[in-house]
């Protein structure tokens, strides 16, 4: 019965709007099988607060709401801004818990015939800054430049180690460490100089120290790939917390 009940849950987001109202209800209800209707297992929380990162992954969460209460005060929250592809989506969320207001970058993927929210940073009140937008694009370059030259170090120098890099196959969410991928341009570039991409859009957002970016390229072959990821100013600098990329168009279908 728990299972039919949890896959039951887990299949009701038909968009990444419904996976988004699904995360602002389990906050209201501090319910966490609702939290678990929206995200992913795997999906870790990193917030800034006092300067400091805080990553909650998923049981930690709903270990405090079942200890917890509903916030007190007001609670809302609204998509102000959604980038959607086949697969995968970005979206910036107000939310307002109580006497605090935040931004949330949501990273989402559509699992089987479900969206769940696959990373998530947060920070109280972020405000609007170039400097970060500029951040945020100086880090997309890095990584576009690692895979150029199947450069190890400006892989590392792009991507935080605690990260999840992610991608979509049938349906299913497959995710290695940062560890990993670093291993993998070791192995392609014995037998390859780079991966000459050439990007073809890019879309970014930021607010405080955290932000999002889209960015499409194609590949020698003629395909076209789309990565999505979740970036935060850390002690080492700018790094993407979370990153998933599909072989698709940017744009919904």
């Amino acid at each position: 019965m728990l299972l039919a009940l949890g896959a039951a849950l887990a299949a009701a987001n038909a968009t990444p709007q419904a996976a988004v109202a699904a995360y602002g209800e389990a906050i209201a209800r501090n319910d966490p099988a609702l939290l678990a209707r929206a995200f992913q297992p795997s999906a870790i929380m990193y917030c800034i607060s006092d300067d400091a990162i805080h990553a909650t992954y998923q049981a930690q969460w709903k270990a405090r709401m079942r200890t917890g209460t509903p916030p007190a005060g007001p609670v809302s929250t609204r998509i102000e801004w959604l980038d959607q592809g086949a697969s995968t989506a970005l979206a910036r969320v107000a939310a307002v818990r109580g006497n605090k207001s935040y931004i949330d970058y949501l990273l989402l993927a559509r699992l089987g015939d479900s969206w769940r929210v696959i990373g998530k940073t947060c920070q109280p009140g972020a405000r609007d800054l170039p400097a970060s937008r500029a951040a945020v694009g100086a880090v997309i370059d890095t990584k576009l430049a690692s895979d150029r030259a199947w450069d190890v170090d400006l892989l590392a120098n792009s991507i935080d180690t605690r990260a999840l890099v992610m991608t979509v196959e049938d349906g299913e969410l497959v995710a290695a460490t940062l560890a990993e991928w670093r291993a993998r341009y070791v192995d392609r570039r014995a037998t390859s100089a780079g991966n000459p991409v050439v990007e073809t859009s890019r879309v970014i957002d930021a607010r405080g120290d955290i932000g999002i970016a889209r960015w499409s390229f194609r590949t020698p072959d003629g395909s076209i790939w789309t990565d999505r990821a979740l970036v935060m100013r850390t002690p080492a600098g700018w790094r993407m917390m979370a990153l998933v990329f599909v072989r698709e168009p940017p744009a919904a279908r």
